[in-house]
């Protein structure tokens, strides 16, 4: 929902004194560019700063950096949690916009910080962001046409609206290059306000800047950033050339960004990505694709996503030439921004098809980015590749595991008697916690639009080959995916089955190789669903052993009535703690009298998979296959 005004979010912040000084950064196209600038800048001079940027690229925590790194996630849940119960106990009813805003200033002042580098999210006047308390310079961007149902109908309107940041004595920063109607109404206002307006001298495209590899609308956004950071800091008299050696080894993601998909596609060169929104960011980057690409007189393939309601016909008459091939896809659900919906991939043909782009150059790659990067890799060869707008910000990477226990037959009850279930007679009564570890993990799957779900565990009972992970996700199925399916309705997408696994070292590795299988690529966060009980084995043995990041593991417990079966767990987490990888001839012995279905156990499938996973291996000489070492390589910085 948006919903502008500073009343919420001014009593969500009425007891945070705000101690730190503000740079308030508004405008269309390069605030963010401009914000990236700041803080590298401060944080390089070795002043405790922090950045509060909006959207997020990957996950809600990184859209709040401090001293150049992002907010751990369980400072943010802890401290956005806090938001939530006084946004409850209030009753102020806040956006999610205003909600993530009192997180990220709430941060800012637990921290300690000095100076707080914040990018407006929506207009400016009544954006939740011009809560702030203490500005010492104000920046306003170029501006353009965006967002007019919310900002106004032209130009001038939406100016006004940028331009309600300024504040009576507080120094502006103005980008000499807007169009004079819109340097008139921030004149004016500044007038009417009291703040005193400074306009950056644009330096030209020296040798420097080239060597740098700035393009003209950059240096037009460090040189705002510049004359920001003398208003702010006076005594810092450094030169813009003096910080080029700084700003050359800064890289702003989704930014005209050189991005290597070889482990996604295959491809050897790199692409361009960069997420252009509206027609004066597809002019931008219309300008480098001329500049770098099309004057070699290659054809470009594009992969295109877009948001609902922007002026797509504008963007591609600035973007597409006949010629091009254009592969189209739909983003998925972004996280804590619910309003933001994807135009389908069909209209985007279809306006693609009006600027000179035949039916036979054209993907439709519905919400499978893999399969339309897949696509353009191929057509593309090694011409030039962009990603623009939103495609490319959603790959996966989040891997949420279920691990079986049980076999679930079907029937009337949907799993609700125990009568339906193959089970151990040991584990009578646990049937309802199995459903509520289903329940679990399609939960956090249908509230993560970045997760994969994978429901792990092989067919271990000789009455039938169906698998434990099979048998789970039909469970999921028969019961509508306890009713998320509504409110998620790319959730049965985002599920997969690994059918191979007969231990719980296997249920995590497996489920490893097969995200890396549907994805080309390793998650960079991995949530565990099994019984409490397990955690030590799950993640302290497990986990470890295989080499993944311990503080990137969730885990999520859930324990049968009773749980007496801690002895058995103690006697296993002693077995893995002499044979981690599950190697020795005990744990693979136990694994082959499982497998009564005689089921391949190999991780990977094939020796060229095998070598473009880089994981070294080794097959047992009844066929399966064990790791020689941990996997911690794949996930080192």
């Amino acid at each position: 929902m948006i919903d502008l005004g500073l009343t919420r979010i001014g009593r969500l912040l009425q007891h945070t004194p705000q101690t730190w000084k503000a740079i308030h950064v508004a405008g269309t196209n390069g605030k963010g560019s401009i914000c990236a600038y700041l803080s590298a800048i401060l944080d390089a001079s070795g002043v405790d700063s922090a950045r509060f940027t909006s959207p997020h690229l990957i996950n809600r925590w990184d859209c709040i950096v401090v001293n150049e790194k992002s907010v751990s996630e369980s400072m943010f849940r802890g401290v956005e949690n806090e938001i939530e119960q006084r946004d409850a106990e209030e009753r102020l009813g806040a956006t999610e916009f205003e909600l993530l805003t009192a997180t990220a200033f709430e941060i800012f002042e637990k921290l300690k910080v000095e100076v707080g580098v914040i990018e407006v999210g929506l207009g400016g006047k009544l954006d939740a962001t011009n809560v702030l308390k203490h500005k010492t310079v104000t920046v306003i961007a170029k501006i353009g046409l965006d967002h007019q149902s919310f900002l106004g109908d032209t130009i001038e309107e939406i100016a006004l609206q940028k331009a309600g940041i300024m504040r009576p004595g507080v120094p502006c920063v103005v980008d000499g290059s807007n169009h004079p109607s819109v340097l008139k109404v921030i004149e004016d206002h500044a007038k009417e306000v009291g703040a005193e307006l400074h306009y950056p001298p644009i330096p030209s495209a020296s040798d420097a800047f080239s060597e740098a590899g700035l393009e003209p609308h950059q240096i037009q956004n460090l040189a705002c950033a510049h004359l920001a950071l003398r208003l702010a800091r006076p005594d810092d008299q450094r030169s813009l050339g003096d910080l080029l050696p700084l700003i050359r080894q800064l890289e702003w993601p989704g930014r005209l960004q050189k991005f290597d998909m070889h482990k996604i596609t295959g491809r050897q060169q790199e692409v361009l990505l960069d997420g252009a929104h509206n027609t004066q960011s597809a002019e931008v980057l219309a300008a480098y694709v001329q500049k770098h690409f099309r004057s070699r007189g290659q054809p470009i393939t594009w992969v295109l996503a877009a948001t609902q309601g922007k002026d797509m016909d504008g963007i591609f008459g600035l973007l597409l030439q006949p010629g091009d091939q254009v592969a189209a896809v739909r983003f998925g659900p972004v996280d804590g921004m619910p309003w933001v919906k994807a135009t389908e991939p069909a209209e985007l043909l279809r306006v693609a098809g009006r600027h000179g782009i035949g039916h036979t150059a054209q993907h439709n790659g519905g919400d499978d980015v893999k399969s339309a990067l897949t696509w353009a890799s191929k057509i593309a060869g090694d011409k030039p590749l962009v990603i623009a707008g939103n495609s490319a910000m959603h790959q996966p990477n989040h891997l949420v595991i279920v691990c079986g226990h049980a076999i679930w037959q079907g029937g009337p009850k949907n799993g609700w008697d125990e009568a339906e279930w193959l089970i151990e007679s040991y584990k009578h009564g646990e049937t309802p916690t199995f459903i509520e570890h289903i329940r679990a993990g399609v939960q956090i799957v249908a509230s993560d639009n970045r997760a994969t779900l994978v429901f792990s565990g092989g067919p271990t009972r000789k009455e039938t080959p169906l698998s434990e992970a099979r048998s789970y996700h039909n469970l999921a199925i028969a019961n509508a995916y306890f009713g998320l399916i509504s409110a998620s309705p790319h959730l049965p997408s985002q599920i997969l089955l690994e059918e191979r696994a007969l231990d719980s070292y296997y249920n995590i590795l497996f489920s490893l190789a097969a995200f890396w299988r549907a994805h080309s690529s390793w998650p960079e966060r991995l949530t565990i669903i099994s019984h409490a009980f397990k955690r030590t084995r799950l993640v302290d043995a497990h986990c470890a052993a295989i080499g993944f990041p311990l503080k990137r593991v969730a885990f999520v417990g859930i324990n049968p009535p009773g749980a007496d079966a801690m002895q058995g767990v103690q006697l296993a987490v002693g077995q893995w703690e002499v044979d981690p990888h599950g190697a020795g001839e005990e744990l693979v012995g136990k694994r082959r009298m499982r497998n009564c279905w005689g089921v391949d156990q190999r991780i990977f499938l094939g020796s060229e998979e095998r070598e473009r996973a880089e994981v070294s291996t080794r097959v047992l000489e009844d066929g399966s296959e064990v790791l020689v070492k941990g996997m911690g390589h794949l996930w080192e910085a």
